[in-house]
């Protein structure tokens, strides 16, 4: 009985033995692969990063690789389990790792991770909200930086979104806004790491109507105020229609120059049809307010459109009144961008306010340095001359220029800002003296070698001044038509309004045009004229008047005109004229084509200002582009076509102005 009891509790050790054995090794059984890690340490974009997977369970070491999903760019995982490099972009990605043990039959175990990768401190980016406009269809796409993408976006009940306009999770403004005004918004965005950044941000809504599209611009503005004279050149730049930078130079009679001064801010207001204004906010936080003329064709790609502007504040007539031009400006790199031969026209007033204009041209080399090819000056009537013989030097740095003239040993000193390379903004910075004009006006490059020929066919003739009537200045304004052989004779027919419109007059003459320098010195049976030519039929003229009349010759384009010829949306306004009795204005005129026109103004003069006026009438265009308008407020009001969208204006209302229009 003993030896049998023995037997079995043998054999009982020695299945046990056995089973043992099937374990390999003879230890105890393994344990299935367990990877442990679970969650992982955010990274941060451009800073090393590390970190090490564990698991337990299985035989030996463990291998390491991802099965499926991706890495965050610039990390690795190696063979040991452990994650390093340097995160390239923001984020969070999702992968699977798998951990393979060393066993001769190998177990292995997966485990889905996701790696955050943060781009830095959490914040709302640039570019802020645009500024939309009622009843015009809005849509921004908000932005953020930092933090773990992708991003989920929210407003504030405190600081809603203007009404008509909703935020989507993902950042999007969309909707038709329907009221104007300024708003708060408090957008808050919050990152996949669940933090969160708030920020109250600025919104406008435009009224309904069309305002300045964003991009640079210069502008030129001449006038006068109860110090004197006043002239202004400046540059700024709008995006999402408000200010980014912007300065300006101004020069008063009685005061002297300010330069080199900073805009500090901008609002624009669209108003019905193209007549806008535009206030904007000076040194010593003083403000100006234009009223603009704003043209279709400032939207289009590459423009050359100009928009006429005007002083729009004096409500008395005694403050500050003028005219002026607003262009999309393309700014020159350096100084050595203005290169090539220029032809200048500057006009103002002398020390005893009478009209004062000079026309010239030189030569720029690129390093700052004129050489005067001619200069030709009217001071209420007295001609002198400088041909050739005068210097001069300029400077361009960054939005700004300067440049000096010198002749009969006086230096007359300049600031510019350049609409491009090509066209220069300048005002005179010398103090009103004897001697000493304040002078505002265009330096535009020439092209090409000059003769004869370069003044050939039919051109408008645009000329402003000032003339004694009754011991007072009145406007004396000369619109019409210039032909030319193209061998050295020419015609010119034109209407002139001088305290009232004059009858149609006419003359003719020869000319001669001097190579290099593009002067034209043309004689004729009525007072002479001096040209710069700019281009063929293209330049800056200086009358030998006593009115000191200036102004240019453009190319006419077109012939046989007819009522068709004058149809559209002509939007402009006075040239500059710098006298107290003039009249600044901004018009919109709707020629229909068939003879019947709408015109709509606002303008300031003496007795204050006007805000939309309106009449109708009726017009009839001649063969050579003379259009007369009989109006029902019964100004008179004489355009010549100049192209298909561009036309000028001799208007009579409330003391005259010259004026350019374009659609």
């Amino acid at each position: 009985m003993r030896l049998h009891s023995f037997k079995v509790i043998c054999g009982l050790a020695i299945c046990a033995l056995v089973i043992g054995c099937s374990g390999g090794g003879g230890g105890n059984p393994t344990t299935p692969i367990a990877i442990t890690t679970k969650t992982l340490n955010q990274g941060t974009v451009k800073t090393a990063y590390s970190g090490m997977l564990s698991a337990t369970g299985g035989s030996g070491t463990y291998t390491w690789s991802v099965s499926s999903g991706t890495l965050p760019a610039g990390i690795t995982l190696s063979s040991a389990g452990v994650l390093t490099g340097t995160p390239t972009a923001a984020g969070i990605s999702n992968f699977t790792v798998q951990a393979q043990d060393s066993a001769s039959t190998p177990q292995t175990a997966t485990q889905p991770l996701n790696l955050a990768i943060s781009g830095g401190t959490l914040i709302i980016a640039a570019p802020l909200p645009h500024a939309g406009q009622v009843n015009v269809a809005y849509s921004f796409q908000m932005t953020a930086s930092g933090g773990v993408p992708p991003y989920t976006w929210a407003t504030n009940s405190d600081g809603p979104l203007p009404a008509g306009l909703t935020l989507s999770s993902s950042g999007m403004i969309t909707g038709t806004p329907t009221t104007a005004g300024s708003y708060s918004v408090d957008f808050a965005v919050t990152d996949s790491a669940n933090k969160t950044y708030s920020q109250n941000v600025p919104m406008s809504i435009n009224p309904s109507g069309t305002t300045l599209p964003d991009g640079g611009y210069a502008l030129l503005f001449s006038g006068t105020g109860p110090n004197g004279p006043v002239a202004i050149n400046a540059a700024f730049l709008i995006a999402n229609q408000m200010l980014v930078a912007g300065g300006y130079d101004e020069n008063i009679g009685s005061s002297g120059a300010q330069v080199s001064q900073s805009i500090a801010g901008i609002t624009l207001t669209p108003g019905a049809n193209g007549l806008n204004e535009m206030e904007l906010k000076l040194a010593g936080n003083s403000t100006v307010t234009f009223a603009l003329a704003m043209p279709a064709s400032i939207i289009t790609a590459n423009n050359d459109t100009s928009v006429r502007i005007i002083e729009f504040d004096d409500a008395t007539g005694s403050g500050t009144r003028g005219s002026g031009v607003l262009k999309i400006a393309t700014s020159p790199a350096n100084t050595a961008a203005i290169a090539n031969n220029y032809a200048f026209l500057l006009s103002g007033t002398d020390s005893s306010h009478n009209p004062v204009a000079m026309a010239g041209s030189f030569s720029a080399d690129g390093k700052g340095n004129i050489t005067g090819y001619g200069a030709d000056m009217n001071d209420n009537g007295a001609l002198t001359s400088v041909n050739p013989g005068f210097t001069g030097s300029y400077a361009l740095n960054g939005l700004r220029g300067t440049l000096q003239l010198a002749w009969n040993s006086k230096t007359y000193n300049f600031s510019f800002y350049p609409v491009s390379a090509t066209e220069l903004y300048v005002i005179s910075v010398d103090t009103l003296a004897n001697g000493v004009p304040l002078l505002s006006g265009f330096i535009d490059q020439q092209t090409g070698t000059f003769s004869n020929a370069s003044l050939k066919g039919a051109g408008v003739l645009e000329l402003n001044g000032l003339a004694s009537i009754s011991g007072a200045l009145h406007a004396d304004i000369t619109l019409g038509l210039e032909n030319a052989s193209g061998a050295g004779n020419v015609s010119v027919s034109y209407d002139e309004y001088k305290g009232q419109l004059l009858s149609p007059q006419s003359f003719t003459g020869t000319y001669t045009v001097a190579a290099t320098s593009g002067r034209v010195a043309l004689s004729a049976s009525g007072t002479p004229a001096i040209l710069y030519l700019l281009d063929t039929n293209d330049a800056f003229v200086l009358g030998g008047d006593s009115s000191a009349s200036s102004g240019i010759l453009e190319p006419q384009s077109g012939t046989l005109f007819s009522n068709s010829s004058f149809k559209g949306n002509y939007l402009g306004g006075s040239i500059a004229l710098d006298s107290p009795s003039v009249i600044n204005e901004v018009e919109l005129a709707v020629p229909d084509g068939n003879g019947n026109v709408a015109i709509t103004y606002n303008n300031s003069g003496s007795s204050g200002l006007k805000t939309n006026q309106s009449t109708t009438g009726t017009y009839a265009v001649d063969g050579k582009g003379r259009t007369v308008i009989t109006a029902a407020d019964g100004a008179t009001r004489v355009f010549y076509v100049v192209s298909p969208t561009k036309a000028v204006l001799l208007s009579g209302e409330e003391g005259g102005y010259l004026g350019s229009f374009e659609q």
